[in-house]
């Protein structure tokens, strides 16, 4: 029997004798693409072979079966080239939901027979490695064939997506490109060039390789969108190119496809409305109906705050193409210094003081009862009525802390501005000699951070718990009870004053409660140096009084005025500064339960089979989910829609801005000029302004953030672990963020226990990102400098649909 095959005269029918990758190119082959010439040893040659050599798994110096040398010199010979590309054909790779990416070996430019065999040897061994073991679960391997072919002068090479793998979008093909062979890319070796093909408009949406030019973007697109039709599925190419044309020399259906259908958000007759519209900094991503129905009303009213100390401008918040976008609208100088000639009456008057003041003696208090009242409510155990009611009442009381927040917001920005503008006049001082001025860990948000390090000095001291929290294993609340009762109840303490709370705002997110494995990594990482207060308080305080001698040095030859004028403005920031944290504090627990009620709503709209599960309720407008839960009438069309539209507009993020942003105003002639109060107020503004920085930076990364490639879909918040080498693997513990300079094949072991991924290399199309999505784990690659910007133990969330990864913080 012949242990060699002409790719010419195979197909699918022949996956079993020559493993999948060798049967659908000879397939392809046959069909007219343009497939380099070759042949396949069949998969009977190692069982041949194993059976000779009486052994259970090949190694790359066991002897060849009788007689396959000679018929791999001759079909070399055949062949007629100089070098060949030996590849490994596995019978299940390739499949929908495994592709094997990169787990076999393949070995380039091969020269002479001698070559070849040992070529075949190092494709059969990698069928039996411990990293293919891994990756199908302990099993050994199916059946292993190999895959000769002509070796193609590549001028450039990559790979392409029949459609958008990470938004599922089918009016897309994704390519990557690098000049020279495809290796490079599917290792990591490199960032390769991002191209986005829709129709016959081809966009170079990342890297500097230039390996393509548009039409030959749009040629690897015409490829896959033909391999696709004719395998009947969204396919996953490789392709190279030479001086003649495009090579197909790989095709497999793409794995972990989002099943979500996208219907098109069309920008409605009226939007932009006139005026200056940007992205909204602060949203990452496009809101879901629920969230979107509830916020963005309370977000547009209470926006109006953020300039009161300022320009007095009423910017707007509304939906765009899905995406929140704050617009202002035109103004005029005269406009403008009559509102600021206002503003400065009511600075005068120390308006932002007293909201300050007011927060601190009243409103907080106020606000803290509620919330303890609220959250004795358990939703579960209302009625339908009742629950809409808590609902309702939760809306009423998230609207109002958002006013205040927003409030806040504006006095604590114009404090902070007055001192910066005081340092600046009066001691030369720029923004960062000032923010030495600033004090800190002050508030009723710091215990969430100390609590953490308590936990942590607890644990260390108690062997038992500790010994748990290293072991690795899942850090679960009940085994926690089991080895330490009283620890548990610290913790389970710990989780009820400052677990229910979201990391951000964003209403699908779990909150830290529903997360505790998350907070028990947090502890765990501060096994050996627990958060110390004291001492970080203690640093603050050095650092304020070295900057406070320095101004009272530079103040020596000023005026009294000026002195109190130094004096007035450090008071109002101190007053300011616990506000920024603190009103996010309270914000989001509240917005916590706002999510517990509806989680409930969707629960039990569920059960009544008005949808399909619990969450759903986040594709319906509240109005919608409360009117479901009266009738009980089915929602199902709603919520589609609500996920199509969902799936679009994450799919499509909208430009930075609309409109021109608003030029420089001056006075016109005639024009009466400012009060000096009129004066001081524009000129903090301009401050605040260039410290925390205009519309310029809408849309992009914000400091301490990064931008890469979105490889993998979903978001994922967690510690970070940053591991740059085999040798650190035993740093991984379930749940963290892998921040990596790439993964290769061997790194496929972890992947089961990662919470998400972030590289500094890659493309949307290599090893890390094929491997992530298919154990369905958040990943952003191609960040550049991950594994230099992020620290171990730093809680990051990762979003693998929009390419960003931020530290999330403590809210």
């Amino acid at each position: 029997m012949s242990y060699v095959l002409a790719l010419s005269r195979i197909g699918l029918d022949d996956v079993s004798g020559v493993g999948r990758k060798a049967a659908v190119l000879g397939e392809l082959g046959r069909a007219g693409f343009a497939v380099p010439d070759g042949f396949a040893v069949t998969t009977g040659a190692l069982e041949d072979g194993l059976a000779a050599a009486g052994a259970g798994r090949w190694t790359a110096d066991a002897p060849l079966p009788d007689g396959l040398a000679g018929e791999l010199a001759a079909a070399l010979d055949r062949l007629g080239a100089e070098a060949v590309a030996v590849r490994s054909s596995g019978v299940a790779e390739d499949l929908a939901g495994m592709s094997y990416a990169g787990q076999y070996e393949s070995v380039l430019d091969v020269r002479g027979p001698d070559a070849l065999a040992e070529a075949v040897r190092t494709c059969w061994a990698s069928g039996f490695s411990e990293r293919v073991r891994a990756y199908r679960g302990g099993d050994a391997p199916e059946g292993v064939g190999v895959l000769v072919q002509r070796m193609v002068a590549a001028r450039a090479a990559g790979a392409a997506f029949s459609v958008n793998p990470v938004t599922g979008d089918d009016g897309e093909v994704v390519i990557s490109a690098v000049r020279g062979l495809g290796e490079r890319l599917m290792s990591g070796e490199v960032t390769a060039d991002e191209w986005v093909v829709r129709g016959e408009h081809a966009e170079h949406t990342s890297g500097d390789q230039d390996a393509l030019t548009p039409e030959q973007a749009r040629e690897v697109a015409d490829l896959a969108r033909s391999v696709a039709a004719h395998l009947g599925a969204p396919q996953d190419i490789e392709w190279v190119i030479d001086d003649e044309q495009v090579w197909l020399v790989q095709a497999r259906p793409i794995t972990g496809l989002p099943g979500q259908p996208q219907r098109r958000i069309p920008i409605a007759i009226g939007e932009p409305p006139p005026g200056f519209s940007s992205r909204d900094r602060n949203t990452d991503r496009p809101w879901v109906p629920l969230q979107r129905s509830i916020f963005m009303p309370v977000f547009s009213d209470a926006a109006r705050h953020v300039f009161a100390f300022s320009t007095g401008v009423t910017p707007s918040a509304r939906a765009i193409g899905g995406w929140t976008y704050v617009t202002t609208p035109p103004d005029t100088i005269t406009d403008m210094v009559a509102r600021v000639e206002k503003i400065a009456a009511r600075i005068e008057d120390g308006e932002p003081e007293r909201l300050i003041r007011e927060w601190n003696e009243e409103i907080k208090p106020s606000v803290a009862a509620d919330l303890a009242g609220l959250r004795r409510i358990d939703p579960a155990a209302l009625s339908n009525v009742d629950l809409a009611a808590h609902f309702g009442e939760l809306l009423r009381h998230f609207a109002r802390m958002h006013d205040v927040y927003f409030r806040l917001t504006g006095a604590a920005v114009f404090l902070f501005g007055r001192l910066g503008v005081a340092c600046a006049e009066l001691l030369g001082w720029d923004p960062v000699r000032t923010l030495r001025l600033r004090g800190g860990l002050t508030g009723d948000h710091v215990p969430a951070t100390t609590g953490l390090g308590d936990l942590a000095r607890a644990a260390a001291a108690r062997p038992a718990t500790r010994a748990l929290l290293e072991s690795g294993e899942p850090l679960t609340p009940g085994r926690l009870r089991e080895t330490d009762p009283g620890f548990a109840d610290a913790f389970d303490d710990y989780v009820r004053n400052y677990g229910h709370r979201t990391i951000g705002f964003t209403l699908t997110d779990p909150t830290l409660a529903e997360q505790p494995e998350v907070l028990l990594n947090l502890v765990r990482a501060q096994l050996d140096a627990p958060y110390d207060l004291a001492a970080e308080r203690a640093r603050l305080d050095a650092r304020r009084q070295e900057a406070m001698e320095e101004a009272r040095e530079a103040l020596a030859g000023r005026t009294d005025a000026e002195r109190e004028r130094f004096a007035t403005a450090l008071a109002g920031s101190d007053l300011g500064g616990p506000v920024r944290d603190e009103k996010v504090f309270y914000a989001v627990s509240l917005w916590a339960l706002v999510r517990y009620a509806a989680l409930e709503i969707g629960r039990r709209l569920a059960t009544a089979g008005t949808v399909g599960d619990a969450g759903d309720v986040f594709f319906l407008e509240h109005p919608e989910a409360l009117a479901a839960l009266a009738d009980h009438r089915p929602r199902h069309d709603q919520v589609d829609r609500g996920r199509g539209e969902h799936a679009w507009a994450l799919a499509h993020p909208g430009p930075p801005f609309y409109g021109t942003p608003p030029a420089p105003m001056g006075l016109t002639p005639g024009m009466a000029p400012p009060s000096a109060g009129a004066e001081h107020v524009m000129a903090v503004m301009q401050w605040s302004m260039r410290l925390f920085g205009g519309p310029g930076g809408a849309g992009q990364a914000e400091a301490g953030a990064l931008r890469g490639v979105a490889a993998s879909a979903g978001r994922y918040t967690g510690p970070a672990r940053v591991i740059t080498s085999v040798t650190e693997f035993g740093k991984l513990r379930r749940g963290d963020v892998l921040v990596c300079p790439e993964t290769t094949a061997q790194w496929a072991v972890l992947f089961p226990s990662v919470g998400a991924l972030v590289t500094d290399r890659g493309s949307l199309l290599s090893h890390p990102a094929i491997i992530a999505r298919e154990y369905g784990v958040p990943a952003v690659v191609a960040t550049g400098t991950a594994t230099t910007a992020f620290r171990d133990d730093q809680l990051l969330t990762v979003d693998g649909t929009t390419g960003l990864v931020r530290p999330a913080g403590d809210p």
